[in-house]
């Protein structure tokens, strides 16, 4: 499976979404800039998303974008499912007519148990964690201290005769 710089983006214009409560509009080009995001390549982005019922499209003077649902509703499989189309590990799991071995391939078995052990994880997951990792992240870039004592290694006892 490879995640697409579209999913990639679309994920990253849907945190900084989510900071506002569902339904709050964010114009375009404010979103682009915010999230530092190529504004004709986002706009195509969250057309999918639009149309996979995960944002809100609004036209007019007042238009933007909008979340259509809370974060917590949204899986990561439906987020790439709605940019990119259904998840693939192997061609022919996704259109059989494509390999005249399917339904007789070891490799197929396998993947098709991969894909699914990859589907689960995407629907066990929702936008709503995406967030909560993203701001403890943040939290963790605001105070490097804190990042650098979580990725430290195991605390010396007391006593070590090892110096630093």
């Amino acid at each position: 499976m490879h995640v697409t710089r579209a999913v990639d983006y679309g994920l990253r214009a849907l945190i900084l979404m989510s900071r506002q409560p569902v339904g709050a509009r964010f114009f375009l080009q404010e979103l682009a800039t915010q999230a530092d995001l190529p504004r004709n390549y986002l706009v195509k982005v969250l057309k999918s998303l639009a149309c996979g019922g995960i944002v809100r499209s609004h036209r007019g003077i007042k238009g933007g974008f909008s979340l259509a649902r809370e974060p917590r509703e949204v899986s990561m499989r439906h987020v790439v499912e709605a940019i990119d189309g259904p998840v693939a590990v192997m061609h022919c799991l996704t259109d059989p007519r494509s390999c005249s071995h399917a339904g007789k391939c070891a490799a197929e078995v396998y993947f098709s148990e991969l894909r699914q052990t990859i589907l689960g994880q995407m629907e066990g997951r929702s936008l709503q964690d995406l967030i909560e990792l993203q701001e403890k992240i943040d939290r963790q870039a605001a105070c490097p201290c804190q990042a650098g004592a979580a990725t430290s290694g195991p605390a010396r006892a007391k006593g070590s005769s090892r110096n630093p």
